[in-house]
Order: structure tokens, then sequence, then C-alpha cells
């Protein structure tokens, strides 16, 4: 499940994964694992196609179900949306 707090720590890292398995603390790591990690990219990549207009509605709409899917609250998927 997405949560802020993990939203909050790919923010920290810039969504570089790399930098954040060298450099983040036990505490973020024990947070998130990567398949987190790899979740919120697809998400910023696939709200990328749909705010640039080249997906499908129904693309879109499996987009919009997954985000309420794997998230915690509305706030977390705002948050998501804004790094789009």
């Amino acid at each position: 499940m997405i949560t802020l707090d993990k939203v909050k720590i790919y923010q920290r890292f810039n969504g570089d994964v790399d930098r954040w398995a060298r450099g983040g603390t036990k505490e973020e790591r024990s947070i998130m694992n990567d398949s987190d990690w790899f979740l919120i990219d697809s998400f910023i990549q696939d709200g990328n196609l749909v705010r640039k207009g080249l997906a499908a509605d129904s693309f879109m709409d499996s987009v919009n179900e997954r985000l309420n899917e794997n998230c915690d609250s509305e706030e977390t998927i705002q948050a998501i949306r804004e790094m789009e």
C-alpha cells in the first residue's frame, strides 16, 4: 500500500532508486521497499501519458482504479499526481 510517507521518501530522493538504496536511512528502507518504489514510478509514468493526451480513456480509467486500489488516501493520490 502506498502511503504519503512513502511518497515523501520517493520525493526526497527525486525518484532515484539507486540514491535511495545507497543513501536512505534504515527507517526509510524499513518503510518502503523496491516494489513500492517501482509502483510510484509506474503511476507517475502512466499519469504523464494521460496528461499529455497519449492514452485512451480506458487506460485512464485503469490508472485511476489502480491508484485507488494501491494508495491509502486521496491525499496520497494527489501527492503522486503532483509529481506527474
